[in-house]
C-alpha cells in the first residue's frame, strides 16, 4: 500500500434489516450532497474500530458497537483505503449532531438504497459496493 493512501473507517450501522445511510452536507469539500455511510479518517495510533466509535459519537450522538470488518478496498484514484465495519447501536438514537458533515439520515435496505439512487448520487465506496453484492447480500 502506498504511503499517500488515506485510511478511512466506514460505519455500516445495522438496525434489524435496515442500514443507516447519510446525505453528506453540501458544505463538504469532497462529495458534497452525495449519499454515503458515516465515516471518518483514521487518526494516528487509532484502530478502525476506535475511529468508528469516535465518529459515531461525534456525527450521530450514538455509542456504536463495532462487530466486524465486512470488507476493505482501495480507491487509488482518490488515494483512499476504505474499511467497511458492520456495527449495531449500543446506546442512543442516531441524530444529525454535526450539520456541517451530515445533511440527512435514512434507514434503508441495500436493495432499497441502490434502487433509489444512481452512481452519480452516491459516494465512491457505495458505487464499489453496488458492483459487489456478494459482500452485502447476506448482512
Amino acid at each position: 500500500m502506498s504511503e499517500n493512501i488515506i485510511n478511512h473507517a466506514v460505519l455500516v450501522l445495522k438496525d434489524r434489516d435496515k442500514i443507516l445511510f447519510v446525505k453528506r452536507s453540501i458544505k463538504k469539500k469532497t462529495l458534497p450532497g452525495a449519499w454515503a455511510f458515516p465515516s471518518g479518517t483514521i487518526k494516528e495510533k487509532e484502530t478502525s474500530f476506535q475511529t468508528i466509535v469516535r465518529e459515531a459519537k461525534e456525527e450521530l450522538d450514538i455509542e456504536a458497537n463495532p462487530l466486524k470488518i465486512i470488507t476493505e478496498t482501495e480507491l487509488p484514484e482518490f488515494s483512499t483505503k476504505l474499511s467497511f465495519i458492520l456495527c449495531n447501536i449500543k446506546r442512543g438514537t442516531p441524530i444529525i449532531n454535526e450539520p456541517d458533515e451530515i445533511e440527512e439520515l435514512a434507514w434503508m435496505t441495500f436493495n432499497e438504497f441502490f434502487n433509489k439512487f444512481s452512481d452519480n448520487e452516491i459516494g465512491h465506496g457505495l458505487v464499489w459496493l453496488r458492483k459487489n453484492p456478494e459482500i452485502w447480500g447476506n448482512l
